[in-house]
């Protein structure tokens, strides 16, 4: 009697857990698919009026004609963007909260600092939006015309030029110093509080050069306030046509970009992932929207969600091997 109760017990033990499996599993399927019925936001990680604040707006007004709900965009700046994307990694995965992702926040800010979360196990990877060369730019009152002449003028004067960037462990720093190191060359490398007072104080005749995000520099280069070296990317850009890559430039085998773009807390349903990467993905392949991202410096990517989870992986990796180099301290 007592062996037919417990086959019993376990009977209802065994229908209720499976019962609660397909209510469980039915109650994502009918959210995803009932999803949005609230505003959607997007958290940016860095001061607003920057190159990829205009592109963050740009995505929550796709997202917001596509999805039929109001997509907001919340700045949340600090520890080099890290402040954000921990908002995100802690926000519920039920689509209702993104994150605006870079290279810099996804790929080095891990080794630099003594983060809360792990980006590449916290978050879900949307898609990729754009890519985005670095740039070396020149006072136009260095006696100097092009990256050759740059590289002369360094071993000339060793660690005497003074080359400035958007504060120590960003990617721009990173890149700065494996650009140096490929380039034979050292220099007075100078940390900002960001790239904009890095570019007026090179404007001002405060400093000599300086590395930046293409985006970034496309009004002081197309407005002749700057001299113009190398992209970094395999191609020249599209907004400034007119600057040839480091390889065209005399240094070989030097690519490097930075890249945005969006995720999600770890969970948050594939379907609604899904749809995102497509409405944004289908949005950028329009010639209007293709012009204008181009126009502002951007590499159009809209890539997958798998496509952005192998990037994040790989610049992970080697990213961390340069701050590994360099000997630098998580802060």
């Amino acid at each position: 009697m007592q062996k037919q109760r417990r086959h019993a017990l376990a009977a209802i033990v065994a229908a209720t857990c499976a019962g609660s499996i397909t209510f469980g599993s039915n109650a994502q399927a009918q959210t995803a698919a009932s999803w949005p019925t609230k505003p959607v936001t997007i958290v940016y990680p860095f001061a607003v009026g920057s190159a990829s604040d205009t592109l963050t707006r740009q995505v929550a007004e796709i997202l917001t004609k596509a999805l039929g709900q109001p997509v907001v965009v919340d700045s949340k700046p600090g520890a080099g963007g890290s402040t954000a994307l921990e908002i995100v990694t802690k926000a519920a995965p039920d689509g209702y909260t993104m994150g605006l992702s870079s290279s810099g926040t996804i790929a080095v800010n891990p080794h630099i600092y003594n983060l809360k979360y792990r980006p590449l196990e916290d978050l879900e990877p949307v898609m990729l939006l754009t890519e985005i060369p670095f740039i070396v730019v020149a006072n136009n009152d260095l006696p100097i015309t092009n990256l050759k002449d740059f590289i002369a003028l360094a071993k000339s004067k060793p660690g005497k030029v003074a080359f400035g960037n958007a504060g120590i462990g960003t990617q721009a720093h990173l890149t700065q110093m494996m650009f140096l190191k490929t380039a034979g060359i050292s220099a007075n490398v100078i940390a900002y509080k960001g790239g904009t007072p890095a570019a007026q104080d090179m404007i001002g005749g405060h400093i000599d050069a300086m590395i930046d995000n293409a985006a970034s520099q496309v009004p002081y280069v197309t407005g002749g306030k700057v001299r113009p070296l190398f992209v970094s990317t395999a191609v020249r850009s599209p907004a400034l046509p007119n600057v040839p890559t480091a390889a065209e430039a005399g240094l070989s085998d030097f690519v490097k970009s930075g890249w945005f773009g969006l995720v999600a807390p770890k969970g948050t349903p594939k379907s609604i992932i899904d749809r995102v990467q497509s409405a944004v993905a289908k949005a950028f392949a329009e010639p209007e929207m293709q012009k204008k991202l181009v126009g502002a410096g951007w590499i159009v990517l809209g890539s997958t969600s798998e496509a952005a989870a192998a990037r994040s992986r790989s610049d992970y990796d080697e990213f961390g091997s340069v701050v590994k180099e360099l000997q630098l301290k998580p802060n």
